[in-house]
């Protein structure tokens, strides 16, 4: 157990061990896939990447329920947050609340109502 142990502590995860995959898809049927770093929120990827999500609390996207059963329970804060937002479905989360793992190497979103990619 101890050889097992010594080789996962050297083993410096690489950019590719954390590099994860969002594809956002709107209303128009458009899709978009990116790349992201485990880490990062699903709301820093979009505006990395001009895809427009609203603010910091209006962030409503619908994660397909793959993705939402991959990502956990919303947290006590953003369901009461998701409670002020209109059309909520079973699979809404606020994009500012999700951090992205390594566990979970793809995550598709559709973005709500009039949510638009910006330079597509």
């Amino acid at each position: 157990a101890s050889h097992h142990l010594a080789r996962s502590l050297s083993s410096v995860p690489t950019a590719a061990e954390k590099t994860v995959w969002v594809t956002f898809s709107n209303k128009a049927g458009e899709r978009k896939r990116v790349p992201a770093l485990a880490g990062q929120t699903l709301y820093e990827v979009a505006v990395a990447n001009e895809v427009i999500v609203g603010d910091l609390y209006t962030c409503h996207v619908i994660l397909d329920p793959d993705s939402y059963e991959a990502h956990g329970k919303p947290l006590l804060e953003e369901e009461e947050e998701l409670e002020n937002i209109e059309d909520v479905t079973p699979t809404s989360r606020l994009a500012s609340f999700i951090q992205l793992s390594p566990e979970v190497p793809e995550t598709r979103v559709a973005l709500t109502d009039v949510r638009e990619f910006h330079n597509t």
